[in-house]
């Protein structure tokens, strides 16, 4: 019951949120790279990750006993969080590439920590796969995508403290 009054809603209205943060992003590289309206594959990748996060969300509350039905629904999760780890690790390679220019806007400690947090969690999804694939290891798997959303959501608390505060 909660879930279609807080959850599901809060889900769809961060998804909105996520497809603002991308575009901003976008406008931000192609500002700083002397581009116009370019669509780098970052924001691509973001945008799609935040339609198959809304895609989820519909998804959630939604019993059924159709197999088809609860592949789809895992394949959707799965998809959100490729498209994530792939559109993170773009955008923090660019904000790398542009350190010189920049210089006076970000604290570079704060970058280097993002670029950590996305090697963790490439290198956590890829010898979690073993584990995932195979039938069995429920409570692996429930820890496993709580603490990696966790690991997710930590990218955009970083990104707060990626500006410095003369900046803001």
């Amino acid at each position: 019951f909660p879930q279609y009054l807080v959850f599901k809603p809060g889900m769809a209205i961060t998804s909105i949120l996520l497809c603002f943060y991308w575009y901003k992003n976008n406008l931000l590289i192609n500002y700083f790279k002397n581009t116009e309206n370019k669509k780098n594959a970052f924001a691509i990748f973001g945008v799609m990750s935040a339609f198959f996060l809304l895609i989820h969300s519909m998804l959630l509350g939604v019993e059924t006993d159709i197999k088809i039905f609860k592949f789809l629904r895992r394949v959707v999760l799965v998809s959100f969080i490729i498209f994530e780890i792939i559109a993170q690790t773009m955008l923090v390679v660019n904000f790398y590439k542009l350190k010189d220019r920049l210089n006076s806007y970000f604290n570079f400690f704060i970058l280097k920590l993002k670029i950590l947090l996305v090697f963790i969690l490439i290198t956590v999804a890829i010898f979690s796969i073993p584990f995932l694939i195979t039938s069995g290891n429920v409570h692996f798997k429930h820890g496993l995508e709580w603490n990696y959303f966790i690991g997710v959501i930590l990218f955009y608390l970083l990104t707060n403290l990626l500006w410095k505060k003369n900046y803001l």
